[in-house]
């Protein structure tokens, strides 16, 4: 009974040992001889566990885990990419921690703001881009310095982020300042309709006029949930007690000289 007991122990013992060698081997950038003199093993045991058991060293799981916090691929995707169990790789990004685009959220909540600045119409934008590029990649670069990455890799996961966060923001605003340009275009051609109509009494270029404010407010509304929300601009709609669609000529010129 007791020599039962004592080989039950020592398989859980070995268990732990085995669980502990592999977290080591997966956790840390220990080399095989390190992990094997710290766990009093031998290097051809290390190597035999990690065979069978299919291991996988901490230089694969950081490459995977700077895709994962920089590029968002899903763990699903990086675990068909890589050939690995989704369900142990879900366990490893839980085990350390792993947090999805978390290096490129904080760049494009700091750091590429302060780097873009203001710039992104002007006339020499392709100049402009490809010398921000490299300050972004520089950044990404000390964001991911911790993981120690091949440099190959390194240099492949930093160009492609860094086109990602460029065109995201070079997007946003370019995309929020046409829309609002196109706006108060086309708010200046409806006031000169608009005045242009008074003179005639014309009903045709009244219905015109109607169906082009319209038009109208749809793109100042369309510009104010780019820039401010659709919270804010339903509520600024709610308020607000103008409507083109009702309006009569008198009431539209007034308007638009109101807005001059």
């Amino acid at each position: 009974m007791e020599e039962e007991k004592k080989e039950n122990n020592e398989t859980l013992s070995q268990i732990d040992l085995k669980r502990a060698v592999r977290e080591a081997y997966e956790d840390t950038l220990a080399t095989q001889g390190e992990i094997a003199a710290k766990f009093n093993i031998s290097r051809q045991t290390l190597n035999q566990w990690a065979k069978k058991g299919e291991w996988t060293s901490r230089k694969i799981f950081n490459e995977i885990r700077a895709m994962y916090e920089t590029l968002g691929m899903s763990i699903k995707e990086l675990a068909k990419k890589y050939k690995m169990n989704e369900n142990y790789l879900r366990y490893i990004k839980t085990r350390q921690n792993w947090i999805k685009r978390r290096i490129t959220k904080d760049l494009e909540e700091k750091e590429i703001k302060e780097i873009l600045g203001d710039k992104l119409t002007e006339k020499n934008m392709d100049l402009f881009l490809d010398t921000k590029k490299e300050e972004v990649k520089e950044v990404l670069k000390q964001s991911l310095d911790h993981l120690n990455l091949d440099p190959i890799v390194l240099e492949s996961i930093t160009e492609t982020t860094s086109d990602e966060l460029l065109l995201k923001a070079m997007n946003t605003a370019y995309i929020k300042k046409q829309i609002l340009f196109c706006a108060v275009v086309a708010r200046g051609e409806l006031i000169k309709m608009i005045k242009r109509a008074s003179l005639t009494n014309n009903e045709k270029d009244s219905a015109n006029i109607i169906v082009a404010a319209e038009k109208v407010s749809k793109l100042f509304i369309d510009a104010g949930v780019s820039l401010f929300g659709k919270e804010q601009i339903q509520v600024v709609e709610s308020n607000n007690n103008n409507n083109v669609a009702q309006m009569n000529m008198s009431d539209l010129l007034a308007l638009a000289n109101s807005s001059v």
